[in-house]
C-alpha cells in the first residue's frame, strides 16, 4: 500500500526564500546546486508497504525497513526533521537503537496497514509498541 507524505506549507515556502534569496544578489552559483540538492534528496516523498517491509521514497533516497526488526511506530515530538517535512511527525525505530522521522498524510490508515504487516506491533493508544508474549 502507498501513503503519501504530509508536507506542511512552510517547509516549500522557507525552501524557496532560501534559493529565491541569492538570486536577488545573482549568486546562482550557489542557488542551483542548493536547489537541485533539495529537490534530489527531499522530493517527492511518499511511504510503500511492500512483502520486504517498509520502503521509505525520499527523492533519490530509498530505504527499506524489513517489518520484523521495527520495534516501535508513533507521534514524535523530536526537533529533527529526518525524512519528515511536516511537525506532524512519526517516529519509526528499529533494531537497537536505530530510529528515523516520517510524517504520513493519514496517520490512521499508515498504523493500520503497519499493524497488519508486524505483527510482533501491539497497539497502544496511538502507538504501536514491541508487545512481550
Amino acid at each position: 500500500m502507498n501513503h503519501k507524505a504530509k508536507i506542511d506549507w512552510w517547509i516549500p515556502a522557507a525552501l524557496l526564500l532560501g534559493v529565491l534569496a541569492p538570486l536577488a544578489g545573482a549568486k546562482l552559483w550557489i542557488t542551483i546546486p542548493l536547489f537541485l540538492a533539495v529537490g534530489i534528496c527531499g522530493f517527492p516523498q511518499h511511504y510503500e508497504t511492500t512483502e520486504r517491509g517498509l520502503t521509505i521514497h525520499a527523492g533519490l533516497i530509498r530505504r527499506v525497513i524489513p517489518y520484523e526488526v521495527i520495534t516501535f511506530i508513533g507521534r514524535s515530538e523530536e526537533e529533527s526533521f529526518g525524512f519528515a517535512l511536516s511537525l506532524d511527525r512519526v517516529s519509526v525505530r528499529y533494531g537497537a537503537s536505530a530510529g528515523l522521522l516520517i510524517s504520513p498524510a493519514d496517520y490512521r490508515a499508515f498504523l493500520a496497514d503497519m499493524a497488519n504487516r508486524a505483527p510482533q506491533l501491539t497497539r497502544r493508544g496511538h502507538d504501536l509498541v514491541l508487545s512481550y508474549a
